[in-house]
């Protein structure tokens, strides 16, 4: 097994930039998509990384969702001979410590999603703490299960031949949509995701990519969607459940 990070970036250049010494010192190869940031940020992105080479860039013409990124880092790892790739955020939020964690449980469990179950600092906003909670909820009515602790924690890793067997049979968002609804179908596909207890810090003045009114419209319809196809989908859900 062959693991390498997949940071997907935009925008986060300042935050990166902190971040980086704690990448560098997992000692991972790491794959980072700039997702179509400024000209400004990229150039400076482009400079920081040029001389680590355990750092490959990659980069989208405009920018296309996260989960677009995470994608394009899942097919560059796949190309260069990973068998996993580590999803982390780029702006310092996830604990790299719990990097080693994640990896242990996952050569434990090849085949299996693993995922950091996150607990908050006091500094964490309470719209984002009851915001888990009610997807938490719609979650376990799509999935007729508490299987998935937290759908929306983007600390985690893929198995890339489930994750592709996933995207091959599934349309999955692209943006922040993403996270929900590739553990949703993992689950409806048979793929378990285990979580792993992780610490999550909210960064002050931190750039959120996180619009209100246009991604809780778009978390809106990816549910209608969910609950539409799981209401299809009940007869294997319960066949699985029995098997």
């Amino acid at each position: 097994m062959s693991y390498c990070l997949a940071i997907p970036h935009y925008n986060h250049y300042q935050s990166f930039e902190a971040f980086l010494p704690k990448l560098k010192s997992l000692e991972i190869d790491c794959i980072v998509v700039d997702d179509g940031s400024d000209h400004d940020q990229f150039q400076k992105l482009e400079l920081l990384v040029a001389d680590q080479p355990q750092i490959t860039l990659l980069k989208h013409g405009y920018n296309r969702g996260k989960g677009a990124a995470i994608l394009t880092a899942a097919n560059h790892g796949r190309q260069s001979g990973h068998t996993h790739i580590i999803q982390i955020d780029a702006d310092g939020q996830h604990n790299t410590d719990d990097v080693k964690e994640l990896i242990k449980h996952s050569k434990l469990f090849p085949n299996r999603i693993v995922s950091g179950a996150p607990f908050f600092e006091d500094s964490a906003p309470k719209a984002r703490v009851y915001g888990r909670k009610v997807t938490s909820f719609w979650v376990a009515i799509e999935t007729l299960s508490f299987d998935i602790k937290d759908s929306l924690c983007g600390f985690r890793v893929y198995p890339l031949k489930e994750f592709e067997i996933v995207f091959d049979n599934y349309h999955i968002g692209k943006r922040m949509t993403f996270d929900t609804d590739i553990l949703v179908k993992s689950h409806w596909e048979g793929i378990n995701t285990d979580f792993i207890d992780t610490k999550v810090i909210y960064i002050e003045n931190n750039v959120s990519h996180f619009h209100y009114l246009r991604d809780n419209l778009l978390l809106i319809k990816l549910h209608t969607k969910l609950m539409l196809g799981m209401l299809i989908r009940i007869p294997k859900i319960i066949l699985q459940k029995f098997n």
